[in-house]
């Protein structure tokens, strides 16, 4: 029995839109377009500009879907595209407006945050945004995206011991901020405060 387009994994329906399904792109961009904008808003500024860079980075994979490599992870993919897509965005606005292109560490506030799964999940990420830069993007790409630390390292353009490292100190500053309570990895966390609800 043949499995349902949204029984299929990302990589499987990533193979059919190679091969020329743009039903199975579109489920892809309907699993990933919020989890994207959730990624990306903290670095952009507005839910406009985060709304244009979702958009856009879709647009760029189904141009450029002939380039996906199934041995890879198309979350990997994704992210990574749209990553780079941020750094010129940044990059753009930054010359726009005379000043220099600093693509690390950016530090914009969420004004919506408590974006996720449920009232636990949400107050975690909220207090991981406020970490900003890397810091929230490595834990959002490691607990929210399942990534490995190979994967992470590719989509940040980092070595794997950089992105080992900037996650250490990110789960050790949301541990900080969090309480005695709560010093355990945002999966275990949420997963603990949710039993406890």
């Amino acid at each position: 029995m043949a499995k349902t387009i949204a029984e299929r994994t990302d990589e499987e329906l990533a193979r059919e839109a190679r091969a020329g399904s743009r039903r199975s792109f579109d489920e892809l961009a309907r699993r990933y377009k919020r989890r994207l904008f959730v990624y990306l808003r903290p670095r952009l500024g507005s839910d406009e500009d985060a709304e244009d860079l979702v958009q856009e980075t879709f647009l760029k994979l189904y141009r450029n879907i002939a380039g996906y490599d199934p041995a890879f992870k198309f979350s990997t993919w994704l992210y990574t595209s749209a990553n780079r897509l941020a750094i010129d965005s940044f990059r753009k606005r930054s010359a726009e407006k005379g000043h220099p292109a600093a693509e690390r560490d950016l530090d914009i506030p969420d004004p919506a945050a408590g974006v996720g799964e449920g009232p636990a999940a949400s107050g975690l990420w909220e207090e991981a945004r406020t970490l900003g830069g890397d810091r929230y993007r490595v834990l959002w790409l490691r607990y929210g995206e399942d990534l490995s630390v190979e994967e992470i390292a590719a989509v940040l353009g980092r070595t794997r011991l950089a992105v080992r490292v900037l996650l250490h100190r990110a789960r050790t500053s949301l541990a900080g901020r969090l309480g005695p309570d709560m010093k355990r990895t945002p999966r275990t966390a949420a997963a603990g405060q949710a039993a406890r609800d």
